[in-house]
């Protein structure tokens, strides 16, 4: 009943509304992998040049073995920063924190601790540690000097049970908060930050966080633009370094009640999602930007002009820092590199969109391919309908793709992906369901006409139920009781009803052994048709076994019926091989699947002979030509039934071949017989037939045409006579 409804464009549009419903609700699983299909559109997009507004001045394994391991001395930054200065770059941003001084405080302590050291000792160190501070206070002052300079530092999101003082923070304008604070509430609570010593924050012009926050599966595709820290807005490195990179456009945000609203940095709308975080259009691999190394920039080997008006980031890059990150083009992409990309991606406009809307047009993508698909899987079926949903799914792919490059707008891919292979799934088993339920329909119709087997190759052909007809070559039984008037008014009608069971019950068993198709029972007659459903080439042999078997099958049967006090039975069978229409005949409420034509009529005609020639079985002549060698046969006449114009030569199946050497004296015999019939030698006819009967004393056709000659002798034909018996009635 449920599979009646859930028509092909109802389980799509079923399908369509739930998965809108998932994908507006949010799933962490799927939304996990549609961020990993941005990696491949970017990987199949392939790497693009990075602006040469932004250069990375890295701190990489040379400049590690040149001037030592890291950290350096606060007066080798100093001195890093002031050539950076001196070639005139725009603005430099570093991605490291200073944030313990020099000067050990608690020199007391740690003298308490250490025994044995003398004055002298500790007078050194004492003036080490002065040195220290004098570098402390050469990189503020240089920071200071700089007037460029934005120093990074970064958030701790654990809380800690040690105290803070709380370090500068560079804020947003908030132009607009939500009027439930729940908006703000969606962006990322740092409860702690690290930042630069108090001295080198003072110094600078400006400050920003470089904290990255990894997708679940530890890569990283996204930066916060925004960290809540206790009451303010904090704004990244990046940021920080184009507010200072040009002072007349401002940094605002404005948020609403689902969250970050809009992120601008002047004209400039920057593309965030509800919490914040800017999808990175990332450039390519590591190194796609400009990289520098630090210990050239020391020793004064890089031009000038490499840095002019630029916005230079310092970072480390060497591999033994491990200040690396995984990212769709590089598994080990320098982490200065992002702040590099968001640069880019800002000064460019060349943004991944992620527009609010963006969750309705995927929705209405989902319930526009599902509905499509339901539309056209309704008719297309098995290879046609795979064909088409692959090319649904592609076609997708690639318009999503051309989008994306074009617009930079990454529509989802799992949900519309999910949506075509669910539909099509669903779709698939409810087609299966269906036809299965249509093939055992019509194998329980079948059943009825057909042996198991058969039944089941048929109904893996529904369509052979439709209304309608084939012509082809078949060929058709027909047997009826003789007598079966008279046995019925002898028995009692549960009697009756019992002996006709049993009889047509094991005859249609003989039938269906042979493969053959049970058309209707008819009162007490039966008719058959071989050659249908299915195509048989063998069809009038398997016929004309049959009826020697229904024959045989009914002489075995004849003492048990005896002895259950019911009569003998005699009957008599048609077999005709021609053209004849099968199909289902009748109307659409009641269907007959039967055979239609001149040759199943005369099939019908041939079984009403056998009462006239005492015979069990007459067979055609189509039907002998098409099935040669397989019985004992005797010709019996040439006859001209009613209704036909054309004379027939008709055959008696008298038993398998197997039994030919009993039978052939009798053939032989009754041959010449009919050959003296038909040349007018009524007496030399006679005295054969005779001689037949002396043997086989209950020889029907023997006894048959002794009548005949003597009727033929005593009025001679006249000079047209063809030797066709012309049959009056049916």
């Amino acid at each position: 009943m449920l599979a009646h409804y859930l028509t092909p464009f109802r389980i799509a549009l079923l399908l369509g509304v739930l998965l809108s419903a998932l994908r507006f609700a949010g799933c962490h699983y799927l939304e996990l992998v549609d961020i990993r299909a941005v990696d491949y559109r970017l990987l199949q997009r392939g790497v693009q040049p990075a602006s040469p507004e932004v250069v990375v001045v890295a701190v990489d394994d040379a400049s590690l073995e040149k001037l030592g391991r890291w950290p350096w001395s606060r007066a080798l930054v100093a001195q890093l920063l002031d050539r950076l200065v001196a070639a005139d770059a725009a603005v430099v941003g570093f991605d490291i924190v200073q944030s313990e001084a020099t000067v050990v405080h608690g020199l007391d302590l740690l003298r308490d601790r250490v025994e044995g050291v003398d004055d002298q000792t500790w007078a050194a160190i004492q003036q080490a540690l002065a040195r220290g501070s004098a570098e402390d206070e050469a990189l503020a002052r240089a920071v200071r000097a700089s007037g460029r300079a934005v120093l990074g530092y970064f958030f701790e999101f654990q809380p800690s049970p040690e105290p803070e003082t709380p370090p500068r923070v560079s804020t947003y304008n908030v132009v607009q908060n939500s009027h439930s604070g729940k908006g703000e509430n969606r962006t990322p609570l740092a409860p702690r930050a690290r930042g630069n010593i108090p001295e080198l924050t003072d110094a600078a012009q400006e400050v920003g966080y470089f904290n990255f926050i990894p997708d679940p599966d530890g890569a990283y595709r996204r930066v916060p633009l925004v960290i809540r820290y206790a009451d303010q807005m904090a704004v990244p490195l990046s940021l920080a370094m184009l507010r200072l990179y040009r002072p007349q456009e401002a940094l605002a945000i404005r948020f609403a009640d689902f969250g970050v609203e809009t992120v601008r940095w002047g004209h400039t709308e920057i593309p965030v999602a509800e919490d914040g975080q800017l999808l990175i259009n990332f450039r390519g691999p590591g190194e796609t930007f400009r990289h520098v190394s630090a210990a050239d920039v020391l020793a004064g080997q890089v031009p000038a002009e490499t840095f002019r008006g630029k916005l230079v980031l310092v970072g480390v890059t060497a591999a033994a820092l491990a200040d690396v990150r995984v990212t769709a083009f590089d598994g080990v992409f320098p982490g200065v590199e992002i702040h590099a990309n968001v640069l880019d991606n800002v000064l460019r406009q060349q943004f991944l969109l992620q527009p609010k809307w963006i969750v309705l047009v995927e929705i209405g993508t989902i319930l526009l391919l599902t509905i499509l698909l339901g539309i056209i899987l309704h008719y297309a079926r098995g290879v046609t309908g795979a064909l088409v949903t692959v090319g649904l799914a592609a076609g997708y792919l690639g318009a999503s793709q051309w989008i994306f490059l074009a617009l930079g707008l990454p529509l989802s891919l799992v949900y519309p992906l999910l949506a075509i292979g669910l539909t099509y799934t669903a779709i698939a088993v409810q087609h299966y369901v269906v036809e299965e339920r249509e093939k055992r329909k019509t194998r329980r119709a079948l059943e009825l006409y057909l042996s198991p087997s058969l039944a089941a190759m048929v109904s893996e052909q529904p369509a052979m139920l439709k209304l309608g007809g084939e012509k082809r070559e078949h060929t058709v039984l027909f047997s009826d009781v003789r007598g079966f008037t008279t046995i019925s008014e002898r028995l009692s009608p549960e009697t009756l009803v019992e002996l006709l069971n049993s009889y047509l019950g094991e005859m249609t068993d003989i039938i269906f052994a042979h493969d053959g198709m049970l058309d209707k029972y008819i009162g007490d007659a039966i008719m058959a048709v071989w050659g249908a459903p299915l195509p048989q080439p063998d069809h009038a042999v398997r016929a004309c076994r049959a009826a020697l078997g229904m024959v045989g099958r009914l002489r075995e049967l004849t003492p048990q019926w005896e002895q259950r006090g019911w009569p003998p039975l005699d009957i008599g069978i048609g077999l005709n091989t021609g053209p004849m229409v099968f199909g289902n005949m009748g109307s659409a409420q009641h269907l007959s699947l039967t055979v239609m034509g001149d040759n199943v009529n005369l099939g019908s005609r041939l079984e009403g002979l056998n009462k006239m020639y005492g015979t069990n079985i007459i067979v055609s002549e189509s039907t002998l030509q098409a099935a040669p060698d397989i019985a004992v046969v005797r010709e019996l006449d040439l006859v001209r039934v009613k209704g036909k114009l054309q004379p027939v030569r008709i055959y008696e199946l008298i038993a398998p071949v197997e039994e030919a050497a009993r039978w052939r004296p009798l053939v032989e015999r009754f041959a010449t017989g009919i050959e003296a019939y038909r040349a007018q030698r009524w007496d030399e006819a006679r005295a054969i037939f005779t001689a037949i009967m002396a043997e086989h004393p209950e020889d029907g056709p023997a006894e048959l045409y002794i009548e005949r000659c003597d009727e033929m002798a005593a009025h001679p034909p006249g000079p047209d006579w063809d030797g066709v018996t012309v049959m009056e009635t049916k």
